[in-house]
């Protein structure tokens, strides 16, 4: 479809009025709008990063405090439980002072205290530290993803949202490089030391990043609102007289349990429960599980995790070539449906090659469900709940993400290896099941045609 077929595919899904919304489903993609993408997508990658080296770091912690499964679950679980308490604190205070800020701060909190992290000397300074970061990790992606959804016209959308979680996976690949490359020479400290770098695109984001035109507009603020709309390249003309389109009141707390968005909320949390529930306790476990399960020897864990990182990559992409094409339902059916079979398959395996080819193909498939997690949740609300919302429905899967390297440190511990693949199958199917019966397709749908439950 070419650029001039795109804009008219957006305008007929503007409403009548000239709103903010209006003016942005007319503009074709600028350098501006490649910049914000190409800052979130950074994000999103030192985001994954800082996340993940927990997991790479503890076959080492593992041997040097001499910790149990049942702790190395819940040290692994601590940046989760985090992510969970700044989910419920960063998201309303994103909708209440604005995108950018929330952006900024964000990442300047995770990448200073994975700096600190380097320097904790026991379980329970590590343990404190890690939920501390987490609290800025779990911030971090609704604020993403709600900025870049509010720039950018429906026939991009999807598109340039599902580019953000192609580069998660790429901090999953940076952790499994650098862990290879640093940990059995430097030891594990060396990863969180490299987790400060992301301090730099905070501080570059300050100065260089506009603030989203449609919060501007739900807080009244026209005048910036519409110097933004032409820095994205507006004209004068459908600058004149434009109008927001709604200026947001101060929002009851259990706003997301009203009528209009009840049904959307129960979907969205549900979700994120039961697909990071899985995904989490394979991703975080994974390491672990290698080294002490299968014995294999550090470099060959980060080598195999490596391989997986890969995968994870090839995943995400996929869910950007088809997400216009087939819809955002289809990443869960095709990602969770046919992922719950691999997991199940790969709890299996006993030979090494064939356990680095299962592991690839469950990362493969399991990827492009989250994938359809990111770009879905920030497209069912309007501007004035939408970081909100999503950082809501993501504290629900932080809550399940911080259970479950417990849960399966628990099978682990009891030698009981296959109840990890069989409850990981089990989420990742209720997860299809609350996608197939509340859910509402939004290809080719304007966001404030999607307002409404």
């Amino acid at each position: 479809m070419t650029i001039a077929r795109k804009v008219e595919v957006a305008s007929r899904h503007a409403p009548a009025r000239r709103t903010v919304s209006s003016v942005i489903e007319t503009l074709p993609i600028t350098r501006v709008h490649v910049t914000i993408v190409v800052a979130a997508a950074l994000g999103f990658a030192f985001d994954s990063f800082d996340t993940y080296i927990v997991a790479y770091a503890m076959p080492s912690i593992i041997r040097e405090w001499h910790i149990d499964p049942i702790t190395n679950g819940l040290l692994t679980s601590a940046g989760i439980w985090g992510m969970l308490v700044g989910a419920l604190l960063l998201g309303p205070l994103a909708d209440r002072f604005g995108r950018k800020l929330a952006f900024s701060g964000t990442i300047l909190g995770f990448a200073a205290l994975t700096g600190i992290t380097a320097a904790a000397g026991g379980v329970f300074q590590f343990g404190l530290l890690r939920f501390a970061t987490g609290m800025f990790l779990g911030g971090m992606i609704p604020v993403d993803t709600a900025l870049v959804s509010e720039f950018i016209s429906t026939p991009y959308r999807g598109r340039f949202v599902s580019v953000l979680t192609i580069l998660w996976p790429f901090g999953l690949l940076a952790a499994a490089f650098c862990s290879l490359l640093l940990v059995p020479q430097y030891g594990w400290r060396a990863l969180f030391i490299i987790g400060v770098l992301p301090a730099f695109l905070a501080v570059w984001a300050i100065w260089k990043l506009p603030e989203s035109p449609r919060w501007l507009a739900t807080k009244g603020r026209m005048k910036e609102a519409a110097a933004v709309l032409k820095l994205l390249g507006a004209g004068e003309e459908s600058l004149r007289e434009v109008q927001p389109d709604e200026v947001a009141k101060s929002l009851p707390l259990n706003t997301l349990l009203q009528r209009q968005y009840r049904k959307r909320f129960v979907l969205t949390a549900g979700y994120y429960f039961f697909s990071y529930f899985g995904y989490y306790g394979f991703v975080l476990w994974l390491p672990s599980i290698l080294a002490s399960v299968y014995q294999l020897s550090l470099a060959t864990t980060f080598t195999y995790t490596l391989y997986v990182a890969i995968a994870a990559i090839l995943g995400r992409v996929t869910a950007f070539l088809t997400i216009e094409r087939f819809g955002r339902k289809q990443l869960f059916y095709v990602g969770f449906g046919a992922g719950g079979f691999a997991a199940l398959l790969f709890g299996t395996i006993q030979n090494p090659t064939l356990l680095v080819w299962g592991a690839c193909l469950l990362s493969f498939l399991i990827e492009q469900g989250v994938a359809g997690t990111v770009v879905w949740t920030a497209e069912l609300y309007p501007s004035k709940v939408r970081a909100t919302a999503i950082s809501w429905s993501t504290a629900a899967g932080r809550i399940s993400a911080a259970v479950s390297p417990i849960v399966f440190g628990a099978f682990v511990g009891s030698q009981m290896y296959y109840g990890v693949f069989v409850t990981m199958a089990a989420a990742f199917w209720v997860t299809v099941a609350l996608v197939y019966f509340l859910g509402v397709e939004t290809k080719g749908k304007a966001l404030h045609e999607l307002e409404a439950a």
